[in-house]
């Protein structure tokens, strides 16, 4: 019953989000397009993995899933041709990307330890699998 939890939970446009804005501590979160989940994910630090890996600008897309799926999702290359370095972003796709993600909420629910985040995400994913989430 963690779907319900996360689909309640406030909902942030995430380039107007700040690195103080998000915890430290582990969890799950969602991104949502159109009012839909489109993403799900767990970590032992929120803040990192929101901030850091998905809104981060490297033009290496290795550190997040959500960043390649959405690149594969506009035709940029296969997910994994990106992680493994045979596909190469340009500036403009990397620019169509990180607009894309802006585009979406972001969303969170704080848990007690990273045991507990990737059981969570075990759970959402059993319950409902997002089309940019990947097993």
């Amino acid at each position: 019953m963690i779907w319900p939890d996360l689909d309640a939970a406030p909902r942030y446009r995430p380039c107007d989000l700040t690195r103080r804005d998000i915890p430290r501590e582990p969890g799950v979160y969602a991104w949502y397009r159109r009012g839909r989940a489109v993403y799900v994910g767990k970590a032992d630090d929120l803040q990192e993995r929101i901030w850091a890996r998905h809104l981060g600008e490297s033009r290496t897309l290795g550190t997040s899933a959500l960043r390649r799926n959405v690149a594969e999702s506009l035709g940029f290359g296969a997910s994994a041709e990106i992680k493994n370095g045979r596909v190469r972003l340009t500036p403009a796709q990397l620019a169509q990307v990180r607009a894309w993600i802006c585009g979406c909420r972001v969303t969170w629910l704080v848990l007690p330890s990273a045991a507990d985040a990737i059981a969570a995400e075990m759970e959402l994913k059993a319950e409902r699998m997002p089309r940019l989430t990947k097993r």
